[in-house]
């Protein structure tokens, strides 16, 4: 995914996602889903940090829900 500065953001887009609302239960989200319901929201500094911080293998939280990649 790049900025509108034509700058490509970390790529999250082939690793399994999932989100949760309690960081107990943890359900599934397609990075489609992520794309077209989460970071098309956000400006292009946070999406940076959302990708940057998820990419590192840690959860991110916007609003009440928490987003990382799955963990087998």
């Amino acid at each position: 995914m790049k900025d509108k500065y034509n700058i490509e953001m970390e790529d999250i887009s082939s690793f399994p996602l999932e989100q949760s609302k309690d960081f107990l239960f943890w359900e599934d989200i397609s990075y489609q889903e992520l794309l077209e319901q989460v970071l098309k929201n956000l400006d292009d500094d946070q999406a940076h940090i959302f990708c940057r911080v998820v990419r590192s293998g840690s959860p991110f939280q916007l609003k009440e829900t928490l987003y990382r990649i799955k963990h087998n």
